[in-house]
Order: structure tokens, then sequence, then C-alpha cells
């Protein structure tokens, strides 16, 4: 058997948030068209806007979390409140949508 070795450096390894563990972050809603459903024009997602040199970048999204939009709106406005790392970003979507 040969031996897996990792090429890349400890440098290399790190993400973005361990780089920048201090970037303003915001959370917004999306909204995703459904075409298969004329009762449902729409479902709604989070963004996860963080700024970078003066401009706000969407580093992560995930579509289709409610087809309700005061619901994700809820969400999004209690992330920002209680400045929710992008880290755990995904992991709060999910235990919004299980809890």
């Amino acid at each position: 058997m040969t031996e897996r070795r990792d090429t890349q450096s400890a440098e290399t390894t790190h993400s973005v948030w361990e780089v920048l563990p201090h970037a303003a972050v915001r959370y917004q809603t999306v909204c995703s068209p459904v075409k298969d459903n004329p009762e449902v024009p729409c479902t709604y997602g989070l963004a996860c806007l963080t700024e970078c040199q003066g401009a706000w970048v969407q580093t992560d999204c995930i579509e289709d979390v409610s087809p309700s939009r005061d619901n994700v709106l809820c969400l999004a406005s209690q992330f920002n409140r209680l400045g929710l790392s992008p880290v755990h970003f995904r992991d709060a979507v999910l235990d919004s949508i299980n809890g």
C-alpha cells in the first residue's frame, strides 16, 4: 500500500473565517421562483454577505428555506441581531428548519 501524503502546507488550509475573523457580516433574504407550482410563486432563502474592501460580497446562500417571506425575514433579522458567525450559518438555518 502507498501512504497518502497531504501536500498542502498548514498556511493554506485555513478557512476564510480564520483569516478574517472580524469581517463585518450581514444576512438578507433571497427569493427564488418556483416553476412547477403556480400556487407558490417563489420560495425564500438566506444569503450571507461579508464586507470586503467597502463592498458587500455574497459568501454563502441557502435557497428554498421556506415559502413564508415573514419567517425568513425574521430569521435574517435574528441572525443580524445576534451577530451570527458565517461558520455557523448553515447549521443555524438547519436548526431553525428542524426546530
